[in-house]
């Protein structure tokens, strides 16, 4: 069958703002280990046999990397395939302290106007910081990072600069 682009997009909603986040609470909560967070070629298979084996997602569209940030905190960094409708992210970014797997989840949206908006999910609680003027990954990340400095976690984090 051929799914219209409402279908896509409710498949793309499910694994960023639902998905994603149960991965995270899960992890925060020590339920699951954090390498599922990690682990994207896993969540292919789990979704396909635990929830729709229709499961329609551009996986060969999405990319991901495991940033060192420092020796408490890795950054898993999701760049999803190109944003159709909002609020797609383009970005996703689950910061996570190794020391006790505390995990926070962050999203760069697709919105209205042309404009790229800031999110976080906790838990069901999806969050909006206002707009990134230049929505790119490295000013995304920046931004996640110093998110996280300011909430206070990682006051020891030095964050290089560059556009």
């Amino acid at each position: 069958t051929t799914l219209t682009d409402d279908q896509k997009h409710e498949y793309r909603y499910f694994l960023q703002y639902k998905f994603i986040p149960d991965l995270v609470t899960k992890v925060s909560e020590g339920v699951i280990s954090r390498d599922y967070i990690l682990n994207v070629d896993w969540w292919k298979s789990f979704i396909k046999k635990e929830i729709d084996d229709n499961f329609f997602f551009e996986w060969d569209k999405l990319h991901f990397e495991s940033l060192k940030i420092s020796d408490t905190y890795v950054i898993a960094l999701y760049v999803f395939p190109q944003p159709r409708q909002i609020p797609d992210a383009v970005f996703g970014a689950v910061l996570i302290n190794t020391t006790n797997n505390d995990a926070t989840y962050y999203t760069l949206e697709f919105s209205f106007d042309g404009n790229w908006l800031l999110g976080s999910m906790n838990k069901t609680r999806h969050l909006n910081y206002g707009k990134l003027e230049n929505p790119g990954l490295k000013s995304f990340i920046y931004w996640v990072l110093e998110r996280a400095k300011n909430e206070g976690p990682i006051m020891e984090l030095s964050i290089n600069k560059e556009s």
